[in-house]
């Protein structure tokens, strides 16, 4: 079997190129050697009288030719399984990646909302003990927890669980126009979407 090389710019070459054909194809085709075709392909033999015959019908049908290469799927029928399940699969996996950040919008609302009340809360406590002093009463133990405590309190989505949940809105929107366009391929072919 001859070799698939990369298509020359020679006439052989370009035949090839058109019509999408090995080596060996176009032999069978013209009825010579596969390495006569290689041969003729790379320059090392020039093109014979009866191969330039046998070429005639395809390189006239490449003068001829004013199709341009479609820029999209042509129209007609088509199997919709492999769509279909390309759509279930899109969905799917928009909803395990909305599943998976799912409890990150109440956190941001929370944290919005501890940003919003904690200069006032703050300033309702009386000012914290100073840190090397111990607390000699129990409001003064209370208020060290209070403090302490308020420090903690998240004013915002940490970053990187931010990043996150842009990163997963952004897959999923994805995923669902694409589920949205196959099903609208799909109802245009009369099948109807799950």
């Amino acid at each position: 079997m001859g070799r698939s090389a990369k298509f020359s710019n020679s006439l052989l070459g370009q035949v090839r190129a058109y019509y999408g054909l090995r080596q060996h194809e176009l032999a069978a085709l013209l009825g010579v050697a596969d390495s006569l075709v290689g041969h003729i392909e790379a320059g090392r033999r020039a093109l014979t009288l009866e191969v330039s015959e046998r070429l005639a019908p395809f390189t006239q049908q490449m003068a001829e030719d004013t199709v341009p290469l479609p820029a999209t799927p042509p129209p007609g029928p088509f199997d919709p399984g492999p769509l279909e399940a390309r759509r279930a699969a899109c969905l799917h996996e928009a909803a395990n990646l909305r599943w998976a950040v799912r409890g990150l919008p109440g956190q941001a609302s929370i944290a919005a909302r501890w940003a919003r009340a904690l200069p006032g809360l703050r300033a309702t406590l009386p000012p914290p003990i100073a840190a090397e002093e111990t607390p000699a009463t129990p409001e003064a133990v209370r208020l060290r927890y209070a403090h302490a405590w308020l420090a903690l309190r998240l004013l915002a989505l940490p970053p990187e669980e931010l990043a996150r949940w842009h990163l997963a809105d952004i897959r999923a929107a994805a995923l669902e126009a694409e589920a949205a366009a196959l099903a609208g391929l799909l109802t245009g072919q009369g099948s109807v979407p799950k």
